[in-house]
């Protein structure tokens, strides 16, 4: 049995435990052919602190919405997605050490669920969609941890489960994920795809194989 190194490890999904998509509303988006230009007028606003996370997701709800977005055409969209190679060993070896793990993800509930991924997790943070009986979109709810609150997610769990932030560490591939690397006691880019994320980490691990990261957390 592995000794854990971290008694919290939390993961991000897209790009890093979900392989072949960089962020899933992306390709939701690119798969449904809603508008680029008011796809980019709302990250805009939501990033220079115009809009609220709830109000930028609401408004991606709303252009899928539009663009006769439901849950078959969103699981064709995913189809192409997979498994990152070695997630599911990577995750059963964390959990043999001992370690809690959680997701804290700007992903969808769809995609873990997916994958079968929620069984390896004890606490899971990302946003959720909902259909009804003739698979429209009828429900959904923004999570409270994305971009900047990844990090006030890590603390929040940290606090919960009365564990110190040196014995947290968390993994992650982009742009979103640098606020919570910063305050993690240890921090993994994997697969990264932001020059920032790489500067901020403790370690870039090359992606491709999630078990890459196995040494440096357990």
């Amino acid at each position: 049995m592995g000794r854990n190194r971290f008694d919290l490890i939390a993961f991000d999904v897209d790009g890093t435990l979900v392989d072949d998509t960089v962020f899933v509303w992306e390709t939701l988006h690119e798969h449904h052919r809603t508008d680029r230009a008011s796809r980019q007028m709302a990250f805009e606003k939501y990033m220079a602190g115009e809009w609220s996370y709830r109000q930028w997701f609401e408004h991606d709800i709303q252009l899928l919405t539009e663009a006769g977005a439901n849950h078959g055409s969103i699981l064709d969209a995913i189809s192409g997605m997979r498994l990152m190679e070695g997630a599911l060993e990577t995750l059963e070896a964390i959990r043999r050490s001992g370690a809690r793990m959680a997701i804290l993800s700007g992903s969808l509930d769809i995609v873990v669920e997916k994958f079968g991924l929620a069984e390896y997790f004890d606490d899971i943070y990302l946003n959720h969609i909902g259909f009804d009986c003739e698979g429209r979109l009828s429900e959904w709810e923004p999570t409270p941890y994305d971009v900047c609150d990844k990090a006030t997610g890590l603390k929040d769990l940290a606090v919960r489960h009365g564990i110190p932030m040196e014995r947290t560490a968390f993994v992650g591939d982009n742009f979103n994920d640098v606020a919570v690397a910063r305050v993690a006691g240890f921090a993994i880019a994997f697969n990264c795809k932001s020059d920032e994320l790489a500067r901020t980490a403790d370690v870039t691990v090359p992606g491709g194989d999630l078990r890459r990261v196995l040494p440096y957390l357990i």
